[in-house]
């Protein structure tokens, strides 16, 4: 019953609170929130904590666009579920926030999903969809229709990843890198694995976006962020 309630007001006031695009777009009211839910909670142990939760669909009945909904649910509507069910347990959660982005190039919709949790952790997922041709857009797509090799992408995102985590880690002094795991958590990041793994998209002012896995010297292993592998003037 929840899910029917948030799905009835989150399609009427989608249009006034939650959309962002770098252009108009008259397919802009083909996306609603399967979850858009705000509020503040209070666990058995008396923490409390503002909680936000939109997580999108599409709005479209075409067998491509439906697979997309149906993995944008299972990974952040179920994430979203669980939060629900702490809540009537009383228990805490460990998710706050979800919430996304939308960016148009001409037919193409990107859909930027971020979900958080506890321990500073981020979950990015990108959704490429065309609606002329009911298909997905990948990163592939994405360097074909700008004249881009795909090598020379490759190149340039391996060596903005390298400068992001050597900014990250410029304090961290020469004489320790070798013990803490600087350099294999550096090489992880450049590997051919994590450089293919990236996803792209067409960000807010129409450049080019990628969702990267950036290893890390503390916490977890890695964490997403967002990896411009051209420069812009």
């Amino acid at each position: 019953m929840r899910k029917t309630v948030v799905f009835m007001i989150s399609f009427i006031l989608l249009i006034s609170c939650h959309i962002t695009s770098f252009a108009d777009n008259p397919r802009q009211n083909s996306i609603f929130e399967l979850y858009s839910v705000e509020g503040r909670y209070e666990d058995s142990a008396g923490n409390t904590e503002s909680y936000s939760y939109h997580v999108p669909q599409i709005f479209s009945e075409t067998p491509v666009a439906k697979e997309i909904n149906t993995e944008i649910a299972d990974r952040y509507g179920k994430r979203v579920e669980e939060q629900f069910e702490n809540m009537d347990g009383g228990y805490s959660l460990w998710s706050w926030h979800t919430e996304w982005h939308s960016y148009w190039d001409g037919s193409k919709l990107f859909l930027l999903i971020s979900a958080d949790e506890n321990g500073g952790f981020k979950d990015y997922a990108v959704y490429g969809y065309d609606f002329d041709t009911d298909s997905r857009v990948t990163n592939e797509n994405i360097l074909e229709q700008r004249g881009i090799n795909t090598e020379v992408y490759k190149v340039n995102l391996r060596e903005k990843a390298q400068l992001m985590f050597e900014d990250m880690y410029a304090s961290v002094p020469q004489e320790s890198r070798e013990n803490i795991g600087y350099y294999s958590q550096l090489e992880k990041t450049i590997s051919d694995e994590n450089v293919e793994a990236a996803v792209l998209f067409v960000d807010g002012i129409g450049e080019l976006e990628a969702v990267m896995r950036i290893y890390s010297l503390a916490g977890a292993d890695w964490y997403y962020h967002l990896v411009t592998p051209f420069a812009y003037g």
